[in-house]
């Protein structure tokens, strides 16, 4: 428990990071190295609803941080993504809250396809409500305050990144 905690830990300073990043490719890095930490945390926590959604959000970022090549802008990644999201929760299905890792999962593809952080910012919300919930049903409590922060981070680069809030300030 207490090294699940501690990756989970890592988890949440790259969590935190990735909505106050002005450029997608740089919001993608962090997601990446999140990613990687919650697929460890989860499998400590034995929680393979999550862990298996990380795992498809590493090989999701690789996929989106190359978006400029010729094989990654093809729209079949997208549906594969999503394919991925609905099949893992089929995989790992224990009840109901399995449901919530791959909707998260879902909205998360959107979020980063559109390669924009102001929406990826906003999207935050619907994502970490489904990850926090999850989080509860698996006693994540590293995760938990993740997703307190992270829906805080969140708001807090949608009224930094702003344009009224850059006039003003």
């Amino acid at each position: 428990m207490i090294v699940a905690t501690a990756i989970g830990a890592l988890g949440i300073v790259f969590n935190i990071l990735i909505y106050q990043q002005k450029s997608g490719r740089r919001l993608l890095i962090c997601k990446l190295i999140s990613d990687f930490s919650w697929a460890l945390h989860y499998l400590l926590l034995n929680a393979y609803s999550a862990m298996l959604i990380a795992i498809i959000g590493i090989f999701r970022e690789f996929v989106f941080f190359n978006q400029d090549k010729r094989w990654a802008k093809s729209r079949l990644w997208l549906v594969f993504f999503l394919c991925c999201a609905v099949g893992s929760a089929i995989f790992t299905w224990e009840s109901a809250f399995s449901l919530l890792p791959a909707t998260a999962s879902a909205i998360s593809v959107i979020s980063f396809w559109l390669n924009r952080p102001h929406v990826s910012r906003i999207l935050a919300f619907p994502i970490s409500s489904c990850m926090l919930t999850y989080d509860v049903f698996c006693r994540s409590y590293t995760g938990m305050l993740n997703e307190i922060l992270t829906l805080f981070s969140a708001g807090l680069g949608i009224i930094r990144c702003s344009k009224r809030f850059r006039r003003n300030a």
